[in-house]
């Protein structure tokens, strides 16, 4: 009998054992899982913050203005046959004001492309429509969406405007 209450014993002290162990198996868990959702929750923070600084700074390169004087690339004169029967030509004289020093490399780098689509924009026009102010103006934002489709600009124009500094019509 003795040996019955000593494997009875030993099996309460097994069976608590267990019971403990089984405890501090799910209580280590339970921490586990918190620590790895208080991560989670960390980064995802942290990303978003991150993702939203990214945005600021997407959004503030295009105000980005370059500081000093402005930067202006002459280009080529264009004489050009106007459209319209009346054999009109176009004498112009143009300067492109560029945001930066890279706009400008690029802005030279493309210079025959640029060239090219100015010349049919330009010979695409009537004497009556170039002869007036406001013929003139919105032949300037032709001109300088022309240029900036011609470089590949995309979102980011690398001209910001475009400048007549000789602007002459002769009708024949």
């Amino acid at each position: 009998m003795s040996d019955d209450k000593k494997a009875d014993k030993t099996e309460k002290k097994a069976g608590g054992g267990g019971n403990k162990l089984m405890l501090l198996v799910v209580l280590l868990l339970v921490l586990v899982l918190a620590a790895v959702g208080g991560m989670a929750a960390y980064m995802f923070t942290n990303m978003n913050k991150a993702g939203g600084a990214q945005a600021d700074q997407v959004q503030e390169k295009p105000k980005k203005k370059h500081e000093g004087p402005p930067i202006f690339e002459k280009m080529d004169t264009f004489v050009v046959n106007l459209a319209g029967n009346d054999g009109s030509l176009l004498q112009v004289d143009m300067q492109a004001q560029l945001g930066d020093e890279e706009a400008k490399k690029k802005f030279t780098d493309y210079a025959p492309k640029i060239r090219s689509a100015v010349i049919l924009l330009l010979s695409s026009k009537t004497a009556a429509e170039v002869s007036t102010a406001e013929g003139k103006v919105k032949l300037k934002a032709q001109v300088k969406q022309i240029i900036n489709e011609a470089m590949d600009s995309g979102d980011e124009p690398v001209v910001e405007s475009v400048l007549f500094t000789s602007f002459i019509i002769q009708k024949q």
